[in-house]
């Protein structure tokens, strides 16, 4: 009988939410033990409906829709490398789903960050503003303020496409 390593994923994550809420920053060795894991768990046949390509395609899909993010400097390589690590538990179809549940959920965090730093009524306006001239959402928020741990958005966006898959078609 093979393991649920599922638990491993969800904790990983967790840590990875932790860690990034508090320093803004995700550690390497979480990332590299979690992509270990994912490609190692469908390479021993504990993930059923997983191979060790599709985990491999999997992070190679992670890599692919979010380093453009990082060398635009809209997301930090943290947040690259965990999605790309988390993907191998999904392979490439479901990373599809979790990039655009992340990408959803990343949103509401930014706009929630958005609301907080800028209040109500000034975030509201800058919202809706934003539409024509974009570079207002960067002008709302401090410095400090926009470095979103978005690890919070990459964990739901995730964990909703493992446990929902096919979400969108």
């Amino acid at each position: 009988m093979s393991p649920d390593v599922t638990p491993l994923l969800v904790g990983g994550l967790a840590v990875a939410c932790l860690t990034d809420l508090r320093d803004r920053r995700i550690p390497n060795a979480l990332v590299v033990a979690l992509g270990t894991v994912g490609v190692g768990g469908a390479a021993f046949g504990w993930s059923a409906d997983l191979s060790l390509a599709g985990a491999l395609a999997g992070i190679g899909v992670g890599l692919a829709l979010w380093l453009p993010f990082h060398i635009g400097g809209m997301l930090g390589a943290g947040d690259v490398k965990l999605f790309a690590a988390a993907a191998a538990w999904l392979g490439p179809r479901a990373a599809l789903d979790a990039a655009l549940l992340t990408a959803l959920l990343g949103g509401v965090l930014a706009a929630g960050v958005l609301l907080h730093e800028a209040g109500i009524r000034g975030g509201a306006l800058r919202l809706s503003l934003a539409w024509r001239a974009p570079q207002l959402l960067r002008l709302a928020v401090r410095p400090a303020a926009t470095r979103l741990p978005y690890a919070l958005a990459i964990a739901g966006g995730v964990l909703g496409a493992r446990w929902m898959p096919v979400v969108f078609q």
